[in-house]
């Protein structure tokens, strides 16, 4: 049996050796080589691959940005106008409330008439009166003078235009010299009223 201590044999170890590492330098040799040819040509072939990748994943179609069209408020021109109020009952607010609101405006004066209906577990009554007010930035203030079940009674409302009509403003009511007005440090309710058409029986 041939041992490893034989001089031939380790000749034949270092032989292997030194080719086995002239192999590997070579190699390391020729990537390096391949690697100064790649940085050097990048801005012909890198453009020339994205271009293949692309088209290999077909043609994109690029979707068209919808504007989204915000609608304004109406703004209160001169002339007639009509609006009304619905509120069913709930649990939280236990009546069902009807209004028509008929109103003309001249220049910065407002005047009409509204009339309602409200309905609820104690009390069901109908109401109406007269409108006098201002108008100023879209904003009425107005003094409403009406009779509930033969009482007299004033009071001073807010409107607010909106998107299809005007919005009441309905703070909490505090009385002051005879009138209820709104208490404009609380929160309010903003009651929205429909634009309608004013027909001659109204």
């Amino acid at each position: 049996m041939m041992k490893s201590s034989h001089p031939s044999y380790l000749c034949y170890i270092g032989y292997a050796t030194i080719t086995f590492m002239k192999t590997i330098r070579i190699f390391v040799f020729v990537l390096f080589i391949i690697s100064i040819i790649l940085l050097a040509t990048q801005k012909i072939w890198v453009p020339k691959l994205v271009n293949r990748i692309l088209s290999s994943e077909g043609t994109l179609t690029v979707v068209p940005v919808q504007t989204i069209q915000i609608q304004p408020n109406l703004t209160l021109t001169d002339g007639r106008q009509c609006y009304t109020y619905n509120h069913e009952a709930t649990k939280a607010e236990p009546y069902t409330v009807n209004e028509f609101l008929d109103i003309t405006i001249s220049g910065k004066n407002v005047t009409g008439a509204k009339a309602g209906t409200q309905k609820g577990p104690d009390m069901t009554n109908g109401y109406s009166g007269t409108i006098t007010g201002t108008l100023a930035n879209n904003i009425i203030t107005d003094v409403y003078s009406y009779t509930v079940e033969g009482a007299k009674n004033k009071e001073q409302e807010i409107y607010r235009t909106g998107k299809t009509g005007i919005e009441k403003l309905h703070y909490p009511l505090i009385e002051e010299k005879g009138i209820l007005v709104p208490d404009v440090t609380k929160e309010f309710n903003a009651m929205l009223y429909a634009r309608v058409g004013c027909t001659a029986s109204n």
